[in-house]
């Protein structure tokens, strides 16, 4: 049986994505891993485009070799004696598309991509159980390791109830205190009791992986979770509100006003219209069970998500090789 040989570069835990999994699935060839140099499509993630290596290679290659990629494609992802070049897909996951790197085809969380052969894939869909499509990933997974498990889209459909309202205090996860994250997290730890999980509180945690408890562990025992996204940005919604949600707490995040494509913005507190007053007058009113209990009959979720886009990338990605 011929192969479809994959590979890729700056990319944790790729063979655990839905995308990877559709590779399998779809292709009537044997999917095979193999190295950067041998393959038919190279995946190429955002970890190294900031790191100094390649600030340095970009800025030597600007200066003294401004038009060598017109004759050398990629020039450092490849070797010399190949006689073929693979397709090329850049795959962002939380963050938005890696525009520094060229690449035939491309996946992100980005909203309103006017471009045929650009995916958006939000990274919040990583974190879905996807069974019924045959995706099946073990409790080894990153994603199942840190919340505990992953999400039923019926849970996500269905409100949440008054759970929530029975139970005190807020927490928040999180690895850094990067603007707006800071303000936030200041703001509100000023006028509730605020309880901090993360490497950012626990400095011997190399990563949130690393500690020795799941997310919805602790996230169950509290009222709300304050979960502002990493980067403010059409598009792009990570897992933090469907964790909160389905841990029945009252997710309070920060995100650009299209999160309503994906979730139900009626679901959780959106902190993105609140910064003119400090958060002062939505503070107050997470205070009024007459405010609060309105959350306590909308579901997350009012559409059933479904991987028919993906499928059709990835078939196109299959029939270009």
């Amino acid at each position: 049986m011929s192969k479809l040989k994959i590979s890729y570069l700056w990319l944790p835990n790729f063979e655990e994505t839905v995308i990877f999994h559709l590779l399998k699935i779809l292709s009537t060839k044997e999917v095979k891993i193999v190295n950067p140099f041998e393959c038919d499509i190279l995946f190429i993630g955002p970890g190294d485009v900031f790191s100094f290596k390649r600030r340095f290679y970009n800025k030597i290659k600007k200066t003294f070799f401004p038009n060598i990629e017109k004759k050398f494609y990629n020039i450092d992802l490849y070797s010399f004696n190949r006689k073929f070049k693979p397709l090329r897909v850049s795959f962002a996951t939380e963050s938005v598309r890696n525009k520094f790197i060229n690449s035939d085809y491309s996946i992100s969380s980005e909203i309103g991509v006017n471009n045929k052969n650009h995916l958006r894939f939000p990274y919040w869909k990583e974190h879905i159980d996807w069974s019924h499509e045959n995706i099946v990933r073990d409790n080894k997974s990153a994603n199942v390791k840190r919340f505990g498990f992953l999400h039923d889209l019926n849970t996500l459909m269905r409100p949440q109830g008054e759970d929530f309202l029975k139970k005190k205090n807020m927490c928040i996860f999180t690895s850094h205190m990067e603007e707006p994250r800071l303000s936030i997290y200041e703001s509100f730890l000023s006028d509730f009791v605020l309880d901090g999980y993360g490497p950012y509180f626990d400095k011997k945690l190399n990563n949130h992986n690393s500690s020795n408890f799941t997310k919805f562990e602790v996230m169950k025992k509290y009222a709300m979770n304050l979960c502002p996204e990493n980067i403010i940005y059409p598009g792009c919604y990570s897992e933090k509100v469907i964790d909160a949600f389905a841990s029945k707490c009252l997710p309070v995040s920060c995100m650009d006003i299209n999160v309503k494509e994906d979730f139900n913005d009626k679901a959780f507190i959106n902190l993105v219209n609140h910064f003119a007053d400090n958060f002062q007058s939505i503070k107050k009113q997470l205070k009024d069970p007459t405010f609060l209990k309105k959350f306590t009959s909308e579901p997350l979720i009012t559409v059933k998500p479904n991987l028919n886009n993906e499928k059709l990338f990835i078939e196109k990605l299959i029939s270009n090789i």
